[in-house]
């Protein structure tokens, strides 16, 4: 989706039975959690795409951060409107911890690459990303009741989210597995490519959602 597509759709989009389903609402606690994990109360927040903006709300009014939000949709009412590629109101290490979940996707890869360029440069500690990962996902749950091993419960769910060729419109460019003529966007691919400059110090999926990938780097000395 390019920035001037963004930048018009309707605020509604964000607030329909169809946007905040569930698993959406999963995501939002992920996002929170990875928040509370990497930036102090003190800390000043800069969330990149404020969506519906409830991840800011709720950091804002229930944990005490700081949060300012950045979005190219003026009908977002964000508290500044800038475009994360090439930013003009976003100064260098005007932020401690730079936020930015389910935004890349929308924009060209070589234009991910920018932001996440930019979004280093602006933050003094860390940068949160999230991406969509379209791989297939495996997981296992154990469960034991009783002070021993009296029931023991094993369950494995595989799911794969879409086909690796799937076509996209101007919704999402790239996605973790997706097959383009262009590129294989494989999860090594974009370690290598999206994260080419930067410090990389965790990722991964979260198996409430694992259709959702996370990336933290490291800014800073």
């Amino acid at each position: 989706m390019s920035s001037e597509r963004e930048a018009r759709i309707d605020k509604s989009h964000y607030f329909d039975a169809r946007y905040l389903k569930r698993e959406r609402m999963y995501s939002f606690v992920e996002q929170i959690e990875l928040i509370k994990q990497y930036a102090a109360v003190e800390d000043q927040l800069l969330e990149i795409g404020k969506g519906n903006g409830f991840v800011a709300d709720f950091c804002t009014r229930y944990l005490g951060y700081t949060v300012k939000t950045v979005d190219v949709n003026e009908d977002l009412q964000p508290d500044v409107i800038d475009d994360i590629t090439a930013p003009r109101h976003l100064p260098e290490n005007s932020a401690d911890v730079v936020v930015c979940y389910e935004v890349l996707e929308h924009m060209p890869f070589e234009k991910s690459v920018a932001a996440v360029e930019n979004m280093v440069r602006i933050a003094r500690k860390y940068v949160l990303i999230s991406v969509p990962d379209m791989r297939y996902f495996i997981s296992g749950r154990f469960t034991v009741f009783g002070s021993g091993p009296i029931f023991l419960q094993k369950l494995i769910s595989t799911r794969r989210f879409r086909q690796a060729r799937k076509k996209f419109g101007d919704d999402h460019h790239w996605e973790i597995g997706l097959k383009t003529d262009a590129a294989t966007y494989s999860a090594a691919y974009v370690r290598q490519n999206l994260f080419k400059t930067v410090r990389l110090i965790k990722d991964y999926r979260d198996i409430a959602v694992p259709w959702h990938h996370y990336f933290v780097v490291k800014t800073g000395k």
